[in-house]
């Protein structure tokens, strides 16, 4: 998605161009000509001093946004997830540094960071469908085995990571955990042996192709999977840039998803990641549940405060 500076940076490009090449060409005339160009020059000149100047303006305005969110931050979401455990999933091609934020948000928050898994592109590969479902087999009573494999997954992921009651992981789970990471289909971290009550799914920015259709579905029917074993779900989408062709976008077109999951459309910000822990608090206070960001597909900016 441009934005406004990006255009006056072009503007600014274009009009230098035509300055200098005016400049140039008044060496070649003279008279009244020459006086009507050097005119124009000027005039030119101008005009990209008032762009520049716009710009100047525009990235200062941007930076002190970023400023005042980062220090509200802290304050609007302090002690909202006391007490309660958190998974982090974070999907193929999801940022790094969007995850790191949202652990940083969630211990700010009160809260504690169970475990963070990276799910890898092979969960989504049909060509190594076979291999996956030998991989898995030995937990087939955790899901449907009418269910797309990539389904299966994330059932099985969701088992291995989340409790709708909290508790201790045990041995079962445990195994879970090890047989997806061996079998690559995602590498768990695990910061506790505890089970998350509620999870933040991570997905990727929005990219040029973008993903097909299919692979699309298949993230939020793996999303939905994971969501039946915890309490609150809120898929977190850096897609502040643009949403379209995103995980997030998709969810919010889809019935089962838009009805159930949580989402969010700028948690590449410091006030998405911020609307990312609101989001989970209104799902574990009252079941209450929405799309947030700035996308023309959110319901809202944010949750209402106060959450309760």
């Amino acid at each position: 998605m441009i934005n406004f500076r990006y255009h006056i940076v072009s503007l600014m490009a274009v009009f230098l161009a035509l300055a200098v090449g005016i400049v140039l060409g008044v060496t070649l005339v003279s008279g009244e000509a020459n006086k009507g160009l050097a005119a124009q020059a000027e005039q030119d000149r101008r005009q990209v001093q008032v762009y520049r100047t716009q710009l100047e303006q525009q990235q200062a305005l941007s930076q002190y946004r970023d400023r005042w969110d980062g220090q509200m931050q802290g304050s609007l979401i302090e002690n909202m997830l006391m007490g309660q455990s958190v998974a982090i999933v974070a999907m193929p091609g999801a940022p790094s540094k969007t995850v790191a934020d949202l652990r940083t948000a969630v211990n700010d928050a009160g809260g504690t960071v169970t475990a963070t898994a990276t799910v890898t592109s092979n969960v989504f590969d049909a060509t190594k469908s076979e291999t996956t479902i030998a991989s898995i087999d030995q937990f087939r009573q955790f899901f449907n085995p009418q269910s797309a494999v990539s389904t299966k997954v994330g059932m099985l992921l969701g088992h291995a990571l989340l409790s709708a009651q909290g508790g201790s992981t045990d041995a079962t789970q445990k195994k879970m955990r090890s047989v997806l990471s061996d079998a690559r289909l995602a590498q768990i971290d695990n910061d506790s042996q505890a089970q998350a009550e509620v999870l933040i799914i991570v997905s990727a920015t929005a990219t040029d192709p973008s993903p097909g259709l299919d692979t699309l579905v298949q993230h939020v029917e793996f999303d939905l999977a994971l969501k039946q074993s915890g309490r609150a779900t809120v898929l977190a989408g850096p897609n502040s840039s643009g949403v379209d062709g995103t995980d997030v976008a998709q969810a919010r077109q889809e019935p089962d998803s838009r009805d159930t999951l949580s989402t969010v459309d700028v948690a590449d910000l410091p006030s998405g990641v911020a609307t990312v822990i609101m989001a989970a608090k209104q799902q574990l206070a009252n079941g209450g549940q929405g799309h947030y960001g700035a996308a023309a597909s959110a319901d809202a900016p944010a949750p209402q405060l106060p959450i309760r």
